[in-house]
């Protein structure tokens, strides 16, 4: 056998490598973590917190604001109702249509027996 084919284990092989350098981290600026998430998850949560108290306390003051009005309406009707009776109070408290029912009874008018009463 000849020398030249036959290659020999004791001899290390010998394979050209390049150095490898340190593998360059690539920052994706599309992803998020989970500290960014968390954060946007909970300044969602207060936004919609936040947004539905107010829409409730909106209804409420509506539901207020309708009540008030209904009960200014009540108000002015009991209003006009009253200056109405007054009106019917002043017409029927008149001296000659007293006098008249007063004459339609039968009874007299004595001068000396009338009272003169202030109606306050």
């Amino acid at each position: 056998m000849s020398n030249v084919a036959y290659k020999s284990n004791l001899e290390p092989n010998r394979v050209h490598r390049e150095a490898e350098q340190p593998k360059k981290q690539i920052l994706r600026r599309g992803q998020m973590t989970l500290g960014e998430k968390l954060i946007i998850t909970i300044a969602l949560a207060i936004v919609l917190v936040v947004a539905f108290r107010i829409i409730s306390v909106q209804a409420q003051i509506y539901t207020v604001n309708q009540e008030i009005q209904t009960k200014e309406t009540k108000i002015l009707e009991q209003q006009k109702s009253n200056e109405d009776l007054k009106v019917e109070v002043k017409d029927l408290g008149r001296y000659e249509r007293i006098l008249k029912i007063a004459k339609e009874k039968g009874l007299k008018l004595d001068g000396d027996n009338v009272k003169v009463v202030d109606g306050q």
